[in-house]
């Protein structure tokens, strides 16, 4: 079975300073293309699809119905992060063994950190982004609020708390367990292979695809070979750009 993992879409209401960036048709466009080139089985929305920090569901939804539509295909499997906790219907992650008993295990990658992993944390969280969600109501501080995560996000740098080994020790811990361990939440792109008890493990980190960017990871479950795919940001899109798997 072939997987497209993508992670960190953070849809919202859009507009201007909407985090996701996409066009939902042209989205659904790239996706397909790549569904179609590579044969792809399933595709794995790995936490963070929807920015709910910032916007309810219901707004977000009615915002995006074509692309939410989209997504309710049953090639998809959602999975729930972080900024869409509160979505009942998500998976908390998803593992699969192949016919030679190798498991894949792909979660958000949240639960790394205090305020997310945790349940005092997501108590402190859960006040703090309830309060900003009042705030961005407010035009000045919403601009001054997207201006920062565009900054971040341009020059392709990461949060401070996540530009650590925090996610790669806990990506450790779990390939105690499994033979693949596929984590979002960073917004970078990772690829690392380790040896445990003479087994080879990997770690893959599906990146983002927020502003207009498209970053994921591709997987053949039954090999567990993979390859990172990253688009240019302002280039047309091309199959061309797709790396040979």
């Amino acid at each position: 079975m072939i997987l497209l993992v993508v992670s960190d879409l953070h849809i919202d209401t859009g507009g201007k300073l909407g985090t996701f960036g996409w066009k939902p048709k042209k989205f659904i466009e790239v996706v397909d293309a790549i569904i179609q080139h590579y044969k792809v089985d399933k595709v794995i929305l790995n936490g963070d699809i929807f920015d709910l920090y910032k916007d309810s569901y219901k707004d977000i939804v009615e915002a995006n119905k074509k692309i939410i539509d989209y997504f309710h295909r049953n090639q998809f499997v959602l999975i729930r992060g972080n900024h869409d906790i509160w979505v009942p219907s998500f998976k908390n992650h998803l593992t699969i063994k192949n016919s030679s008993g190798k498991t894949i295990h792909i979660e958000h990658g949240h639960k790394a950190d205090f305020l997310n992993g945790t349940r005092f944390g997501r108590g402190i969280s859960l006040v703090f982004y309830s309060m900003l969600r009042i705030l961005v109501k407010i035009r000045w501080v919403e601009r001054l609020f997207f201006k920062a995560v565009s900054y971040i996000d341009e020059v392709e740098r990461i949060p401070r708390k996540y530009n650590t080994f925090k996610y790669l020790i806990y990506a450790l811990k779990l390939l105690r367990r499994y033979d693949m361990v596929i984590l979002g939440h960073t917004h970078k792109l990772e690829s690392h292979k380790i040896y445990y008890l003479n087994n080879k493990k990997i770690y893959l980190n599906c990146g983002t695809c927020s502003l207009k960017r498209f970053q994921a990871a591709l997987v053949d479950t039954e090999t567990l070979d993979y390859e990172l795919i990253k688009i240019p940001k302002k280039a047309k899109f091309d199959v061309a750009f797709l790396p040979p798997f």
